[in-house]
């Protein structure tokens, strides 16, 4: 089966917490997805975790670039994505995603048929959960 979304996910020097990132995303329950992870030129270990994760899970890729920058690096995993996906996402490399956040987005877009959707987006400090400005 063909995935239904494309997650882009820009890494540079973000190992801290790419693994739970990635654990968010491999945990989704729309499981029709096509994740690339771009490596924008990290000089830490966010590389070899992308890697494992690319080894363990068929449908994490790594693409590996020299530093350009965040939006370099996310129409670099634009230009990678799984042909015919229908909908594109992107997640920082310190986002981590509720379990069902994908299915109801894309359950979103396919009953409204919007172009666009957005979900909550909360900051999590050492003081706790807040919500962001965005």
């Amino acid at each position: 089966m063909s995935p239904r979304l494309t997650v882009v996910i820009p890494v540079h020097n973000g190992a801290q917490h790419l693994w739970e990132c990635l654990a968010s995303v491999a945990a989704q329950s729309l499981r029709e997805l096509d994740v690339v992870v771009v490596d924008d030129g990290s000089t830490d270990a966010a590389p070899d975790i992308a890697r494992a994760f690319a080894e363990r899970d068929g449908r994490f890729r790594l693409v590996r670039q020299h530093n350009h920058g965040t939006g370099h690096a996310r129409n670099t995993g634009v230009r990678h994505a799984a042909p015919g996906t229908e909908y594109l996402a992107f997640a920082d490399s310190a986002d981590v995603l509720p379990r069902r956040a994908y299915e109801r987005l894309v359950g979103l877009l396919d009953g409204s048929g919007s172009d666009f959707a957005t979900g909550n987006v909360y900051l999590l400090t050492a003081a706790g959960r807040s919500q962001a400005w965005q």
